[in-house]
């Protein structure tokens, strides 16, 4: 089941099954429960992923770009 909001434009795309981690429709309103399960563990691991890589790159141990002089 798809639900759309039609009254505020700021709306569109909301999610309206509550099943996408964003709030707009990412298309999960079409998976049965053993697809939404999988689609929300690749999601989380993606989110813990780029999580890290930002804490990562934000660390005193992170590669810096080398400057260059002129």
């Amino acid at each position: 089941m798809q639900v759309r909001v039609k009254e505020d434009a700021r709306e569109f795309g909301k999610c309206g099954c509550g099943r996408s981690p964003t709030g707009k429709c990412i298309g999960w309103h079409g998976l049965n429960e053993e697809q939404l399960v999988e689609a929300k563990r690749v999601w989380d691991l993606a989110e813990y992923t780029k999580q890290a890589q930002e804490l990562w790159n934000d660390s005193c141990t992170a590669p810096r770009a080398q400057e260059t002089s002129k």
